[in-house]
């Protein structure tokens, strides 16, 4: 049983493993040499504030998304334990709690939490929401997790897919709002939702959630997916221009400047000059 108000004193049931500077960690062992490794206890929200998924999906940190004006987002911590781990050691199952704080009628600051229920797949380093976090009250049965209440759940299949979310977000009133639709699907951060659904395979879907996070000021997300694209579509001419538009929004010029004078060439080539927007030449000039 999974008790959100029983963290703390389970947290420190847990063998947990030295890390540097005399750091505490929890270390989550699974399949063929993965780990979910969780540091940086946070006594104020209660959980993990870094965890880290090392694996064959590769090593990245989990629920980190970068904001508008600094490179990652705080108040997201996770709790689990080993008695959370599929039998086969291909699954666990996360509490995940937003943490932030808010001011009340009379002017204090009290902290505001939003609990889920995840499960992080230690094959890849996906991470899908089951629900809410009562979600998490259940046991192993084989290799289904059931809640107390009684469902079941298989993580073969689920999610949000690319495709299907660009069809949820397309047709939102704002560009701001459309970029903060997409973070909120997209909690559990770039690499892991990459790993959910391979770049290689959606490419043009990766592309146009990059360009919508653009659209809405989130630069730092949106060249996140970008530079995994270049290893799979390096000659793919869209891309070079919204990577030169989000770099140039970033301040780094010099380096929007290489991928604008790319992509007029890229599209010269084809004869497409007249289609070449009127900023990429300004900006060159």
């Amino acid at each position: 049983m999974f008790d959100k108000y029983k963290v703390v004193s389970l947290l420190f049931l847990l063998v947990v493993r030295p890390c540097s500077a005399g750091e505490e960690s929890l270390v989550i062992d699974g399949v063929q040499q993965s780990s979910l490794m969780f540091r940086s206890f946070d006594k104020k929200y209660g959980g993990w504030s870094d965890i880290e998924y090392k694996g064959s999906g590769g090593t990245f940190r989990l629920y980190a998304l970068p904001n508008k004006t600094g490179p990652s987002e705080e108040g997201v911590v996770g709790n689990s334990d080993v008695d959370m781990v599929s039998p086969d050691k291909k699954y666990v199952i996360v509490q995940r709690t937003n943490a932030g704080e808010t001011v009340d009628e009379q002017g204090k600051n009290i902290i505001s939490e939003q609990a889920y229920c995840d499960v992080v797949s230690l094959e890849s380093g996906c991470v899908e929401n089951i629900g809410s976090v009562n979600q998490c009250d259940g046991a192993w049965q084989g290799q289904n997790w059931k809640v107390a209440e009684g469902e079941i759940f298989n993580f073969s299949k689920g999610g949000v897919s690319p495709r299907q979310l660009i069809s949820k977000v397309s047709n939102l009133s704002s560009d701001e709002f459309r970029a903060s639709s997409l973070r909120d699907w997209i909690f559990m951060g770039v690499p892991s939702y990459m790993a959910c659904y391979p770049p290689e395979k959606n490419i043009s879907e990766y592309n146009d959630i990059g360009f919508y996070f653009a659209q809405g000021g989130e630069h730092l997300l949106a060249m996140q997916i970008y530079n995994k694209l270049l290893s799979f579509a390096p000659d793919r001419v869209p891309l070079k221009l919204n990577i030169a538009d989000s770099l140039w929004a970033l301040g780094k010029k010099e380096e929007a400047i290489s991928f604008y004078a790319d992509y007029r060439d890229s599209m010269l080539k084809k004869g497409n000059e007249k289609k070449v927007p009127a900023r990429v030449e300004e900006r060159l000039h």
